[in-house]
């Protein structure tokens, strides 16, 4: 649905044709303008940066995303390949994590960050411990 051009909209265009020297005389379609909140991370990927952002957003949401206790025993490690090594403090809880948790922490992990970049989780016994 096309939207209506006001007054208002041709005056903030020719001041910001005069202010950054714009050749084109005619403000670009609403349709082409998009949020900064989305194109930040299209940059971000463009520019190869996007791997530490997501790493701190999946540090930032690990103990959501697992729940607190798991969280205390367990941290994320790097992604290799879309499998993200989870590192578990010690075999008993890398046992029962497998035995019962591993399926619904992929399953979490991949509706927060998408099927494309996690496609599975290898739990290990965390070596720095």
């Amino acid at each position: 649905m096309p939207r209506h051009v006001t007054k208002q909209d041709k005056d903030r265009w020719a001041v910001t044709r005069e202010r950054f020297h714009i050749e084109d005389t005619s403000p670009p379609p609403p349709e082409r303008l998009m949020p900064i909140a989305d194109l930040t991370p299209m940059v971000m990927k463009r520019l190869g940066l996007d791997q530490p952002l997501w790493e701190k957003a999946l540090l930032d949401e690990w103990p959501a995303l697992v729940g607190q206790q798991v969280a205390q025993y367990t941290r994320p490690g790097q992604l290799d390949h879309g499998i993200l090594i989870v590192f578990v403090a010690n075999s008993t809880w890398l046992f029962e994590l497998r035995r019962y948790s591993e399926k619904a922490m992929l399953d979490k992990m991949q509706e927060r960050f998408g099927l494309k970049r996690i496609k599975g989780i290898r739990l290990m016994i965390d070596p720095d411990k």
